[in-house]
């Protein structure tokens, strides 16, 4: 860590521990190649950390967030009840009334950091990334143009512009009512600032209801307005959000009643010395780490995260920090491996979150291992209520025939061939199959058009394979290869597949058209032929001819 970094994070934990903020003694904050700031335990400290240790506070009086809107400064679930009018607030009562709590959350950091060294939070705010330093902060939302561009295509690209238009459109309403209370220095509060502003709250921040003990949330909730609830806002904790996210980190977030109240971040792993210490974010996949904090986790044989997320057909209508169920629409995933997968854990998340329960017997047919069983019993119900009753009848008997036990996923009883129950499967294949070809075919498109531009670019390559598992295991698995057909990802291809994007085969594996590959990046698959890997051996530059074979 640099003189002046290590300035400013030991004047943060100074300010913190002032205010009742604890950082286990065995620990420091330093600077790792890959995650920048970061917690570990100390070099000096021989016999590392058992499992069940403290390793850092935040006090309810340091956080930031819309609550310190409301009263224009800190908050003490300690003292006494402060009065909330719109004369204590750090805006026009009317600005306050017509912007929801995320957006006043945002603009009231962007107050804090034009204050200055005059800000209560100023030690927080400046180890956070500055608003001059964009490549330090900005989240996919606020990349350039050229680099959104490699995500067309993607679940992830849709979401992009959904945050872009409303980020400008929150920023054009606030901004506007500061103008027409003319509310000193407005013109500070610029759109650049509320990016940065939604950036930090974004991949800092949490949510109440799971940070805060039951005394601080009564507290809170007599701050707030009637029409507003504990979790509409999420919460800023300085030093404590410094430790980074591990999707397999076993941790708590201790909310017992203490003085002064705060959360406690406890971790449940041992760490050796000099080994960085984690929190852990939440079971997300790499699509919503990538929009929310700008990383994606890559994979291992005892993890991945790689998903695609598909949405019914619905008018959405919630803000993006909206969590209420019965507005935001229903969302499945597939999975780059088979959902319940050792090292989907993700996925294996999802299904004990939706209810619980092993899948219906048709979700359980191998064909549909890589989707979420929701996802295919929400379409098999559709598919039989569009033909006759005797379909919906046969497929509730055939469903129900083993229910309350335990799908086998690899040796499922598979429906009779020709009854109603097989072709209802057949349909369900048929839909799922059609809207993976057709996200193939419109992602390989923006992939040969982003080669155009820059050929050393992977992530919409990876994020585009996704499809490809899936199909293979709708289709059935590929047996041997033959002549003028190749494995990818487990499905067959043929010649003509690939040359249909501009793509030849060499060496029985890589297509090439004599200087980029454009499509079709082909290995062969060992074993489980969703746990396909590849290595490029003799390629001058990533994608150019060269042969891709499978690793063990």
């Amino acid at each position: 860590m640099k003189a002046n970094e290590k300035a400013r994070f030991d004047v943060l934990l100074e300010w913190a521990q002032q205010h009742g903020a604890e950082l286990h003694p065995s620990l420091e904050i330093y600077c790792d190649d890959v995650t920048k700031f970061s917690l570990r335990v100390k070099q000096s400290h021989n016999d590392g950390l058992e499992g069940g240790f403290r390793a850092v506070s935040c006090p309810v009086s340091t956080t930031l967030s819309y609550l310190n809107a409301l009263v224009d400064g800190p908050i003490d679930p300690a003292s006494p009840q402060p009065q909330t009018g719109a004369a204590d607030g750090a805006f026009p009562s009317r600005f306050l009334q017509a912007n929801p709590p995320h957006v006043i959350g945002r603009f009231f950091l962007i107050k804090e950091y034009l204050k200055g060294k005059d800000s209560f939070w100023w030690p927080y705010i400046t180890t956070l990334p500055q608003p001059e330093h964009l490549d330090a902060w900005a989240l996919p939302a606020f990349w350039p143009d050229d680099d959104i561009a490699y995500l067309e295509g993607t679940n992830a690209h849709v979401a992009i512009q959904e945050i872009q238009a409303n980020v400008k459109r929150e920023f054009k309403h606030a901004h506007k009512l500061l103008k027409e209370e003319n509310f000193p220095n407005y013109q500070d509060y610029t759109q650049m600032l509320y990016k940065w502003a939604f950036s930090i709250f974004t991949s800092r921040s949490f949510r109440p209801s799971l940070i805060l003990s039951t005394p601080s949330q009564q507290y809170i909730t007599g701050l707030l307005p009637a029409d507003t609830k504990l979790d509409d806002f999420s919460i800023l904790q300085p030093l404590l959000d410094i430790a980074n996210h591990s999707m397999t980190a076993r941790y708590a977030w201790d909310t017992t009643p203490t003085s002064p109240p705060a959360c406690r971040l406890v971790c449940r792993d041992p760490y050796a010395p000099g080994e960085q210490v984690y929190n852990n974010y939440g079971t997300k996949t790499n699509s919503e780490l990538l929009l929310a904090y700008g990383f994606l986790l890559p994979a291992t044989p005892d993890l991945h995260n790689d998903y695609v997320h598909v949405r019914k057909r619905q008018t959405q209508t919630h803000d993006e920090d909206d969590d209420d169920d019965t507005t935001k629409p229903k969302d499945f995933l597939i999975s780059l491996r088979p959902l319940r997968h050792g090292s989907s854990l993700a996925g294996r998340a999802r299904l004990s979150s939706t209810g619980g329960g092993p899948p219906s017997r048709l979700a359980g047919l191998p064909c549909f291992a890589h989707f979420e069983p929701a996802l295919v019993d929400d379409l098999a119900q559709a598919v039989a209520a569009g033909l006759q009753e005797r379909h919906r009848e046969a497929l509730e008997r055939w469903n129900s025939f083993d229910a309350g036990r335990e799908v086998d996923l690899t040796n499922s009883v598979r429906p009779p061939p020709g009854g109603e129950v097989a072709e209802v499967v057949e349909r369900v294949r048929g839909v799922l199959g059609g809207k993976l070809e057709g996200d193939l075919e419109r992602l390989m498109a923006c992939i040969c058009n982003s080669f155009t531009m820059r050929s050393d670019n992977y992530l919409a390559l990876f994020l585009g394979l996704f499809p490809l598992t899936a199909l293979a295991a709708l289709n059935g698995h590929c047996s041997g290869t033959a002549t003028g057909v190749y494995k990818s990802q487990g499905i067959c291809v043929s010649t003509s597949t690939c040359s249909q994007y501009g793509g030849s085969t060499i060496n029985g594996g890589c297509p090439n058209d004599g200087a980029n590959v454009k499509c079709c990046v082909m290995y062969q698959c060992y074993g489980d032929e969703s746990m396909c890997q590849w290595t490029n051996t003799a390629c001058d530059g990533p994608f150019r001819s060269g042969q891709y074979t499978s690793k063990h």
